[in-house]
């Protein structure tokens, strides 16, 4: 009997939590598997008697979407209401307390578990990123109570050596030089200087789409504060299937030579950085993730590097449970020590200024990562996730986004730049790049008669945009309302000609400028000032709604506007809380919706 661990994460935080619980098991001598939720067969469920689901919320408390097909498949009408009986399961979710549905994909998950008959085998656990030590005041007392309550149902290993806290164990995977591999007889005579083209694009996923750059642009002044790009990509394939409104691009950026060639340096791996090797787990029970490359496809360290793992990010607890394990060196052993028990030491060290993987190393220059753990020990090079800015119908084989590079500084000497920022822009016109288009998660009514109320501050006026260019090939320019924010009509107006042209047409196009004046002007005013329009398209024509841009109070404060327009206190009928009530269930109803980051 193994257990399986599930986890659904969107910036990587329950995978980390997902692999120290699988750590944990396997220090305890006992076998598991670990995976994410979008790469399991779902109709394997049934026969999985012991259970650990680990997931983040998305969102406004939405499941993360490498969660979604699971918890579609879940949600099935015709499922017997006892079909998970044989299950016996746990559930540790993430989230942060700040935010109206806390932990809200991990709740609606357990209940639905255990609404299929799945059995409840300990307490579930809720992890508060507000809480002093973060998600460690509640990952801690969890995983006791979760291995004192799976242990006794599980066999010892029969190769187990007992190990303790700062011993390293066994590698999960293993990098094999093609030499010495195997699979050398089936496997395809190769060029060298392919292998990172092939490594980079080949991760399993058979969704991505190769692209050519048209354009990087920059869109807002010289003088301006913030460098925001209009990014041009054109299929190379002809048959490429069109995108809808609302559709999602993940961009797969890469680690620059300067950072792979210094990471090589510091631990020693010069010499391996160009050897053809194969990936391989070495566990039976554990298959290799999906950031790296399949086992039948060579690559190289220096690819894995720049393609597949990320030196860039800040390391978490986890990363220094490692070091701790590697370190032969008696400071950098105490240093050590002192952020493993401190979570604030952490924080100030590397979450706080940013800090780096590969400035984290340098740092501790005696700690060496040996290749047999590197797959482990670094975190997976995530997609980036961008909402296309362009319908299909209006560019045709090809989409268009608007991307706010991140630059900021620190206490340390270096301003620091996102990895993905930093890519972004050295692509150059001509560059070839894979993408990845995930299907939209809002939609546009079928009918043009059916108001649509958009409303999209900075960056986030990018899907709005799309669902613009679709409305005016629908027919509804006129059923159709934009709420556009920005700081000033002079430096960060998006697309201001065509708003022009489309206010022209017959389309109530709203600016707030909240700059541009002496009283700062937001949209949730403008939408407060239109409350007529709001109350008469909202709730006498049945119209939708829909937010984008940043996660901070502006999506609440909308929602917020919108009740008000509705209430007895703006043009409508309903009471406080009938007017808030109505706008929940527009959302619940999908006749509204929220993307924010």
């Amino acid at each position: 009997m193994i257990p399986l661990i599930l986890y659904a994460s969107e910036t990587g935080n329950a995978q980390d939590v997902a692999e120290r619980v699988a750590r944990s098991f396997r220090s305890k001598g006992r076998k598991v598997t670990c995976q994410s939720m979008d790469t399991y067969p779902i109709q394997s469920l049934i026969h999985v008697p012991l259970l650990i689901l680990i997931t983040s919320t998305h969102g406004r408390g939405d499941p993360p979407p490498t969660m979604m097909n699971l918890w579609k498949a879940l949600l099935r009408a015709n499922l017997p209401k006892d079909i998970l009986e044989d299950v016996h399961f746990t559930l540790f979710g993430l989230g942060d307390s700040s935010y109206e549905r806390f932990c809200y994909a991990g709740k609606i998950l357990a209940r639905r578990m255990e609404d299929l008959g799945g059995n409840k085998l300990s307490e579930y656990g809720w992890g508060d990123e507000r809480s002093p030590n973060g998600i460690e005041d509640a990952l801690l007392p969890w995983l006791k109570e979760t291995l004192d309550t799976f242990l006794p149902y599980l066999p010892l290993s029969s190769d187990f050596n007992m190990l303790s806290s700062t011993d390293l164990p066994p590698p999960i995977y293993s990098l094999t030089p093609i030499a010495n591999s195997s699979k050398i007889k089936n496997g395809p005579n190769i060029p060298l200087e392919k292998l990172s083209i092939i490594a980079s694009s080949s991760n399993g996923d058979s969704h991505t789409a190769p692209t050519r750059v048209e354009d990087n642009e920059i869109v807002t002044k010289d003088d301006w504060w913030q460098d925001v790009r209009e990014i041009e990509l054109e299929f190379e394939d002809d048959d490429t299937e069109p995108y809808l409104p609302g559709s999602i691009c993940s961009l797969q950026p890469q680690s620059s030579e300067d950072e792979v060639y210094t990471f090589l340096e510091l631990m020693d791996l010069e010499s391996q950085a160009d050897v053809p090797m194969f990936v391989n787990s070495v566990m039976e029970e554990q298959a290799l993730p999906q950031h790296l490359p399949p086992s039948d496809k060579p690559t190289t360290l220096r690819s894995l590097l720049t393609n597949h793992l990320d030196i860039r990010c800040s390391p978490r607890k986890s990363f220094f449970e490692w070091l701790r394990r590697l370190s032969l060196d008696e400071r950098e052993q105490e240093r050590l020590d002192e952020f493993i028990d401190d979570p604030d030491e952490i924080h100030t060290y590397a979450t706080r200024p940013s800090r780096s993987i590969v400035e984290t190393l340098a740092d501790f220059r005696q700690t060496k990562i040996p290749l047999s753990h590197i797959l482990e020990i670094l975190p997976p090079l995530r997609r980036r996730q961008f909402s296309i800015a362009s319908s299909y119908e209006a560019h045709p084989g090809k989409v268009q986004l608007l991307v706010a590079l991140v630059e900021y500084k620190t206490n340390l000497k270096i301003p620091r730049r996102g990895l993905c920022s930093q890519w972004l822009d050295n692509l150059t016109v001509g560059s070839r790049i894979p993408i990845h288009i995930s299907p939209p998660t809002l939609f546009l009514p079928p009918s043009p008669k059916t108001p649509v109320i958009l409303v999209g501050p900075g960056t986030g006026v990018a899907p709005m945009r799309a669902f613009v260019e679709a409305r005016v090939a629908q027919g509804a320019i006129r059923n159709t309302a934009l709420y556009f924010g920005c700081r000033s009509k002079y430096a960060d107006f998006y697309y201001s000609s065509e708003w022009k042209q489309y206010g022209e047409m017959g389309m109530n196009i709203q600016i707030a400028a909240s700059r541009d004046q002496e009283e700062k002007v937001y949209v949730q005013q403008l939408i407060k000032e239109n409350k007529e329009q709001i109350q008469e398209w909202l709730i006498e024509k049945g119209g939708y709604v829909f937010i984008s841009g940043s996660s901070n109070a502006m999506p609440r404060e909308v929602r917020e506007a919108l009740a008000w327009c509705i209430s007895k206190n703006g043009a409508g009928n309903l009471t406080d809380e009938e007017s808030k009530d109505y706008i929940e269930k527009m959302f619940e109803e999908k006749r509204g919706g929220e993307e924010s980051w």
